[in-house]
């Protein structure tokens, strides 16, 4: 039996914000049920923790670079209003599996909510929404509402965004509107003689962080184990690190708006439980349930001031690290927690797998139900190898021009700029974190440049090196630029 996919993806959502993966404190029964009725992968990794280039490689089975998206400049938002788009930036190559199952399988392929990708319409039908900016867009709420009255936080350093606060709409938002319209999809328009693959793409809890009304309540700020902002972890970071920690400046939010911070970023959290409990009812009361694989994920995590950085754009837990769950009755292991590392990069393959479709020979990543459940590793990468790429003609902010490689085993945890300037950075040269997860589970100590790790630091290389030349280089991204 063929069954349906209903993917639900959140944006920016921690795995410690979810009772499943250990925070006893954790108000998201929804996702916890979801997770006792089927498998959890405690140590799922994307592909870079930034938006565009991580769904994408979910999308199609492949690293960032080998689709020439390594950062958010390259998504169609961002090319219009940098007066260029470029349709050919995914090479020819590219199969994305929505694609893929409409075409090989069949299916009716539908996306609500975000997108948030390079160039192309990988869905049959879809409905595009992030914000509404009637109530707020990221930066400020509507002028219709005066912030102090929604108790809106906006980070210290950087950009703006609204990293605290209410939401004015209540239950008038763009998650409780993706929500409903799935629902109706699921009622009304679908073809019941096709199978289906239903995305619902929620932008939150990314930022603007406006937990609606009660869920901006729902936790006292004093019930959550807040971790302040630690100088010692700032210090012993790279540089890298403690270059996005001196733009964020989060240390500067004092005790109480710290924990301001993380108790609306939990109450949204919570709230996305809560649409996503509406959404599986529904499809239980259709009958549904048991005929179809439920999946859902995080496009990357977020760091809430624990060392100085908010938001993203490198390789702690907290932001490489996101939620991975798979339910499907009678045919996924159920109240299973896997703790071998995987990346997002295993979807497409595993869904085929799940599907009894053979998978494209481009795709990369394995079927995580099929075959050894030992420790494997993963991998990630974000920015560009030169500060001007052929692909790219809109100039960047100075501090994406260079890669950043990480790779995480069941141990260890190592980052480093690994390109810079169009060429491979010296091991002598590089700048580069390692943690030791099995005696430093918070990431506190990075021990790259201590002589007890020297052997560890140069076989985990190593390893990123065989990896590094088993991908392909698109002459876009690593080409001479003109």
């Amino acid at each position: 039996m063929t069954p349906n996919v209903l993917w639900i993806q959140s944006d920016e959502h921690r795995p410690d914000s979810l009772g499943c993966y250990g925070s006893a404190w954790a108000k998201t029964p929804n996702l916890d049920a979801l997770a006792e009725r089927g498998t959890l992968f405690m140590n799922a990794l994307c592909q870079s923790p930034v938006c565009v280039p991580s769904r994408a490689s979910q999308l199609a089975g492949r690293y960032p670079q080998e689709l020439n998206t390594l950062f958010n400049d390259v998504c169609e938002e961002a090319m219009v209003m940098e007066g260029h788009v470029d349709p050919d930036i995914l090479p020819q190559e590219t199969v994305m599996f929505p694609e893929w199952l409409a075409s090989a399988g069949g299916f009716q392929t539908v996306t609500l909510g975000k997108s948030h990708i390079p160039p192309r319409r990988p869905w049959q039908s879809e409905h595009l929404v992030v914000n509404d900016e009637r109530y707020s867009g990221y930066y400020t709420l509507n002028e219709s509402f005066n912030e102090d009255d929604f108790h809106v936080v906006k980070r210290p350093g950087g950009a703006p965004i609204i990293i605290a606060g209410t939401y004015p709409g209540r239950m008038d938002n763009p998650s409780r509107a993706i929500t409903d319209e799935a629902i109706s999809w699921m009622t009304h328009a679908r073809d019941r003689n096709r199978r289906f693959l239903l995305r619902v793409s929620h932008n939150w809890p990314h930022t603007p962080v406006l937990a609606p009304p009660p869920f901006d309540a729902i936790y006292d700020p004093e019930e959550i184990p807040v971790r302040f902002y630690d100088d010692e972890a700032y210090l012993t970071r790279s540089d890298w690190d403690r270059f996005m920690a001196d733009s964020h400046r989060m240390w500067e939010l004092d005790e109480r708006l710290m924990r301001q911070q993380w108790k609306d970023y939990m109450g949204l959290c919570a709230y996305v439980d809560f649409e996503v409990g509406r959404l599986l009812r529904a499809l239980d009361d259709l009958g549904l349930m048991s005929d179809t694989v439920v999946v859902f994920s995080s496009d990357h995590g977020k760091a809430l001031g624990e060392w100085g950085a908010g938001e993203k754009g490198f390789f702690d837990s907290e932001v490489w690290r996101v939620p991975f769950i798979w339910s499907w009755p009678g045919r996924i292991p159920e109240g299973e927690v896997r703790l071998e590392p995987c990346e997002l990069i295993d979807t497409a393959r595993t869904l085929s797998g799940l599907l009894g479709m053979e998978s494209p020979s481009v795709w990369r990543g394995r079927d995580l139900f099929s075959g050894s459940n030992e420790a494997g590793e993963a991998f990630g990468q974000i920015g560009w190898p030169e500060a001007k790429v052929p692909m790219v003609h809109a100039k960047r902010e100075p501090h994406w021009d260079c890669m950043r490689v990480a790779i995480r085993t069941a141990r260890y945890r190592l980052d480093e700029t690994w390109m810079a300037g169009g060429r491979r950075v010296p091991a002598e040269e590089a700048d580069g974190n390692l943690f030791d997860l099995q005696n430093d589970p918070l990431e506190r100590h990075n021990l790259w440049r201590t002589p007890a790790y020297a052997t560890d630091v140069v076989s985990l290389r190593a390893r990123i090196e065989s990896w590094w030349n088993s991908l392909e280089r698109p002459a876009r991204t690593f080409g001479t630029p003109k």
